[in-house]
């Protein structure tokens, strides 16, 4: 069983995201955290925290109109943001001047940026709202649903204003109102049965705004309301998307179409104090090396392929070059060294942080991830690197139990072996995906070795929530190979040539009124 592209390279930087920081020479970078979030902003403590609070109330009206989830232990999710394009880039490179923020979720974290730097006039509620929505669903309601719900429940949320303890739901995007009624719309049919990607990319636009409207007219009237909690639950339970909705509102699509044509009155909830109490923030100030190098640590996490770049590398050296054995610039360096640079680099790097301190769990990480890596970029040396990883990641999962990073690497040292997945590697994927089901290489991993071990039916429920995401990019399209009886190794090619594009579909385009979200 293969790991994929998307995994392996994803897991150079694993180490260094989550380290904690240590006492230094204060940075511009502030840091923001809730019993939910962690936000990163340069500038004044007041409007970051105060944006911090805005994210909890956010979460909290979507607690309030949503089925109530358990409430998890999942990682907090980390926001970033930047001043400027040019940032974005940084940490994404090649991406479109179109983009304002993205979301990003694999094996080394899971984070959304925003260009924005709060309390200074632009707005990013609409990039974050929207990819918040998204990843609430999958944290705490994750099933198959289809493109419109998916997209409608981002849109119809996105729109959220938030203004001191009052919350206003249900507005309208003002690029999303003219294309409703400025263009020809796509056949309902196609909205209701249909992905976004499934759509001609000029026409997609078209999708996100009826996926919307649809989403706002079931949401507006508590009789739909309900009809459209019994559709979602029929297509949780197989049921086919189309017929679920049409069954429950005991309409015909073109019945359906024509409710959507006449429907102008948008009506919109109003909360007044959502939270029981003021929530409580955190803020704290970086260390000044995380100026130097944040952004190339957050570069690292979201790398999607497997293109060593030893310009990067070169540029992580003389950045960290400033910070002599700084704990995180060591360990920003190793992640690049290992990743783009020198191995043997990567590997002293690892070892002088495990021996400042043996228990310090991203060391281990990146010890244990470093090996991964430098077998992949050394196919001969693939397995024993892959052996001599496992004492890092065992020691690491035993220092913290509920850091699915440390889960996922160490299931996959395991696929070098002939016997995998065996009955302990199928507890840690499965364990792995209950900690971040947000992460579509460890749903899609879990998906394959179930079907390894013939549980065909429990396979399917799983992958069906990858395949049917329009986010889910690379890794969709393995999960649909899965499912249509494809090899893992069919399927492995057949999501590369999806993150061969330009740009993948879980990128966000900028807010509103300024483009469609494709």
């Amino acid at each position: 069983m293969g790991i994929g592209k998307s995994a392996r390279w994803a897991l150079g930087a694993v180490a260094a995201i989550g380290a904690l920081w240590p006492a230094a020479a204060s940075a511009e970078w502030l840091r923001a955290e809730t019993d939910k979030f962690i936000v990163y902003s340069r500038g004044r403590e007041a409007p970051l925290r105060d944006y911090a609070a805005k994210l909890t109330t956010f979460d909290a009206v979507l607690r309030a109109m949503s089925p109530v989830p358990r409430q998890s232990l999942h990682r907090k999710l980390e926001v970033y943001l930047v001043d400027s394009q040019s940032e974005l880039r940084r940490v994404r490179p090649g991406l479109p001047s179109t983009i304002r923020g993205f979301y990003s979720a694999g094996p080394g974290g899971t984070f959304a940026i925003a260009e924005s730097r709060v309390g200074v006039g632009l707005d990013t509620d609409d990039v974050l709202f929207h990819e918040y929505g998204h990843h609430f669903m999958l944290e705490n309601f994750p099933a198959g649903y289809p493109g419109w719900f998916v997209e409608g429940w981002a849109e119809y949320f996105m729109t959220t204003e938030i203004v001191g303890g009052t919350v206003k739901v249900g507005g309208y995007n003002d690029n999303r109102a003219y294309w409703l009624f400025n263009a020809p719309w796509l056949p309902m049919e196609d909205v209701l049965s249909k992905s976004p990607w499934e759509i001609r990319g000029d026409r997609r636009h078209l999708f996100y705004s009826q996926s919307w409207l649809l989403m706002h007219y079931m949401r507006s009237d508590p009789t739909r309301a309900k009809q459209l909690n019994e559709a979602v639950v029929a297509i949780a339970n197989g049921a086919a998307p189309m017929d679920a909705l049409l069954k429950a509102t005991g309409l015909s699509v073109a019945d359906l179409t024509k409710a959507l044509r006449a429907y102008q009155s948008l009506p919109g909830f109003k909360f007044t104090d959502v939270l029981k109490e003021t929530p409580q923030v955190a803020v704290t100030r970086l260390p000044a090396s995380a100026d130097d190098l944040l952004l190339d640590n957050l570069r690292l996490v979201a790398q999607r392929d497997d293109k060593v770049d030893p310009s990067f590398a070169a540029n992580v050296r003389r950045r960290a070059a400033r910070w002599p054995g700084d704990r995180y610039a060591e360990l920003v360096l190793g992640a690049a060294e290992f990743a783009h640079g020198d191995i043997a680099a990567g590997e002293a790097l690892a070892d002088r942080r495990l021996e400042a301190d043996s228990n310090d769990v991203e060391a281990l990480l990146l010890a244990g991830t470093g090996q991964i890596i430098a077998g992949q970029r050394a196919p001969e040396t693939r397995v024993a690197r892959a052996k001599a990883a496992r004492p890092y990641l065992i020691k690491a999962h035993k220092l913290d139990e509920g850091d699915y990073r440390v889960l996922l690497a160490y299931v996959l040292s395991r696929t070098v072996e002939p016997v995998f997945p065996n009955e302990n590697d199928m507890n840690a994927l499965l364990t792995a995906r209950s900690l971040a089901p947000t992460v579509d290489i460890i749903t899609v991993m879990a998906g394959a070795a179930l079907l390894k071990h013939g549980e065909k039916e429990r396979a399917a429920g799983l992958l069906a929530i990858v395949a049917n995401n329009p986010h889910g990019g690379a890794m969709a399209a393995q999960a649909r190979a899965l499912m249509a009886g494809k090899s893992v190794e069919e399927a492995e090619a057949a999501g590369a040539e999806v993150e061969a594009t330009p740009l993948a579909p879980e990128e966000a385009k900028a807010g509103k009124g300024d483009g469609a979200r494709d």
